[in-house]
């Protein structure tokens, strides 16, 4: 259709509509005159109104005036439409509308091309419930109403959102109490959308939504909203993330708890029951830290005729907390008591693994006591695991027992015994790795000391007994063959060393190429122990698998036959490694954090560290004072070697980005 000179035409413009007037055709499009006065030149295929009639002015100001006149009138006429009345009122009749067929159902007046322009407009603005399309007016179905009103609903609660968190956020920051109050609810959302974001990084389903009210308050910094959250109280400044962000349970729930009180309750409801030997008159000892609490094994040591008897006497829980029990369910779920720097999560409630079934000195306790007989050189004569009743006659710390071997008395015997012992699992590709233990603490205020841990003969020692429990363990289930957990361990990738190593240099390299170990239902040798076999059982209160091994083992010897079958634990152990991986991760990331931590307070400090490896422009260094493995680029022209001493100093420290960097120190 071809459009003359003073014709009204409508179109959209940056969503406004603007009247304008056609002066001319230029090729294929349309010389017009807006209301604003600006000429330009528009395809016809943008015009969503022409009007049949033309202007009656014929000067350019009275040409805009009757446009700015027009457009007046129209938005007028707009805003009288009441568009869900007309969808109403049209949705059942039929889905396509020409503009003045509903502009005649929505104005009670006789209908003009402003009251068919007026009728676009309000369709158009509102969107929801019509639609436009070439030239004509659809009506959208109810279910697209719904979806489009729920969207827009969502988008405005969102708006909302955004300008409750922006006061919050002014009145947290600058401290000065805002005018216009913030409901509990809204600081709360934003609250758990800060800690999402915090723990799940861009994954987090409110990440765009946080990124926005952090940008439009002007605060900046890739760690605001955990600063936000300290500054709220909702954290500390030291917040352990990585026990969030593994969803760690520090508490337990109700259900657990009260079996564990019933539990503790009847703990000492007949101890002697059938099948279980009375042990009370041997003299057994714990020997542990001054501060641990979760006192599992116990260990006693008789000189024989025939050699020595050592009995390693494991605290017998397994059949007090049955399958598909709210406790037995936690403790899989958690799979171990983890200990961090500056707590502990325990596995069991404290009520239990503390108190009621902690081999405490003097109480009576149930236990399953695995008695080896060794010759002197510490060869297996015989062994039996014994359901038991024992009292612990002394808790003894690491300290009492190496003073004692050290003066060759009760335990420098048992002593021998055990490096016997390890000598020969060392004959059979046993690698012990003697590197010292580090040791972070975290006091109160937050203040982090580092040190290292030698450990001594007494450790050495209850470590070379409960390997052999472990070990008869393991023997007893694979020759009854009762379904059980293995741990087991391929060789090193490469072995540099053998197991009589003592130089710490070359059992550092060496650790650098063990394999990982495996978990799995079927017995395999273990490389590292220089075992054919192995499982653990010995700390069922810190260890859901010990725990297991327990139940299985306690069962066939008082029962006639195990708690689980194969099936049950084959469903277990992927509950298991999930809990252990998850415990693992949280572990070596608050290590990381309080490290790092720890070196910022080193950062004047000269340090000393011995080079591992060197490669072609980059060696891998450990620091002596902490054994914290770094790489470093070499110098052009300078010449390094293996176990060379170097001096370094802490150039980058930043625990929350897990970001720790050494340079070489300047003289």
């Amino acid at each position: 259709m071809e459009l003359k000179g003073g014709q009204v035409v409508e179109f959209l413009e940056n969503q406004k509509f603007i009247t304008s007037a056609i002066l001319a055709k230029k090729g294929s499009r349309y010389h017009c005159l807006t209301l604003h006065g600006r000429e330009v030149n528009i395809s016809p295929n943008r015009f969503i109104h022409i009007s049949p009639t033309t202007l009656d002015a014929t000067s350019r100001n009275e040409r805009l005036k009757e446009l700015r006149d027009i457009n007046e009138r129209r938005a007028k006429l707009a805003s009288q439409v009441n568009i869900e009345e007309l969808w109403e009122l049209t949705r059942e009749e039929q889905d396509v509308w020409s503009p003045r067929a509903l502009a005649e159902l929505a104005f009670s007046e006789p209908v003009t091309p402003d009251h068919e322009a007026a009728m676009i407009r309000a369709v158009i603005d509102d969107h929801t419930y019509f639609k436009f399309r070439e030239g004509s007016i659809h009506v959208m179905s109810q279910l697209v109403v719904e979806k489009l009103l729920e969207q827009r609903r969502r988008e405005a609660e969102r708006l909302q959102r955004l300008v409750a968190g922006g006061r919050w956020l002014e009145t947290l920051w600058t401290g000065e109490e805002n005018a216009i109050k913030v409901t509990d609810e809204e600081k709360e959302y934003w609250i758990n959308a800060i800690k999402d974001v915090c723990l799940k990084g861009d994954e987090s389903q409110f990440y765009q939504e946080v990124n926005i009210l952090f940008r439009q308050a002007g605060i900046a910094g890739k760690f605001s909203p955990f600063d936000t959250l300290v500054k709220a109280g909702v954290w500390k400044e030291d917040e352990n993330l990585e026990i969030l962000r593994h969803e760690i349970e520090t508490s337990f729930p109700p259900e657990v708890m009260e079996q564990a009180v019933q539990i503790a309750q009847e703990s000492q409801n007949d101890i002697f029951e059938p099948g279980r030997e009375d042990l009370t008159d041997l003299e057994v000892f714990t020997i542990d830290s001054s501060e641990s609490r979760d006192l599992d094994d116990a260990i006693s040591f008789e000189k024989i005729p025939t050699g020595y008897e050592i009995g390693i006497h494991i605290t017998d829980i397994g059949l007090k907390i049955p399958p598909d029990t709210p406790l037995f369910k936690n403790a899989i779920s958690r799979a171990t008591t983890i200990y961090l720097p500056e707590q502990q999560i325990p596995m069991l409630p404290e009520i239990l693994s503390h108190e009621a079934l902690s081999l405490h000195q003097g109480e009576l306790r149930r236990a399953l006591s695995f008695m080896v007989t060794v010759d002197s050189s510490g060869n297996i004569q015989a062994t039996q695991i014994i359901p038991s009743v024992i009292k612990v006659s002394r808790r003894l710390s690491y300290q009492d027992v190496d003073t004692a071997i050290d003066l060759k008395e009760k335990w420098f015997e048992m002593y021998q015994i055990c490096k016997a012992r390890q000598a020969i699992r060392i004959s059979h590709g046993a690698l012990p790795l003697p590197i010292p233990e580090l040791n972070i603490s975290v006091d109160e205020k937050g203040n982090v000391s580092v040190n290292l841990v030698t450990p001594g003969p007494a450790r050495f020692l209850v470590a070379e007994a409960m390997i052999l429990a472990n070990q008869v363990a393991a023997q007893f289930l694979t020759d009854k063959g009762i379904p059980g957990l293995f741990r087991s361990q391929p060789p090193p990738r490469d072995n540099i060393i053998s197991g009589h190593e003592t130089a710490l240099l070359p059992n550092i390299r060496q650790r650098r190429l063990i394999s990982r170990g495996l978990l799995s239902t079927e017995p395999e040798p273990h490389a590292g122990l220089g075992l054919p076999m192995y499982t653990t059982v010995t700390s069922p209160l810190r260890r859901a698998l010990d725990l297991i091994v327990q139940q299985q083992i306690s069962s066939y010897l008082l029962k006639g036959k195990p708690l689980h079958s194969k099936e049950d634990i084959e469903q277990l152990l992927p509950w298991l490694k999930q809990g252990l991986s998850a415990a693992a991760l949280v572990n070596q990331g608050t290590v990381r954090y309080w490290l790092i931590k720890y070196f910022q307070g080193k950062k004047s400090e000269i340090l000393k560290a011995w080079v591992v490896e060197v490669g072609n422009r980059r060696l891998t260094a450990v620091l002596q004072d902490t054994l914290t493995t770094f790489d470093l680029p070499i110098p052009p022209g300078m010449e390094i070697r293996p176990d060379q001493e170097i001096e370094v100093k802490v150039k980058e420290a930043k625990p929350r980005e897990n970001i720790l960097r050494f340079g070489w120190a300047e003289h």
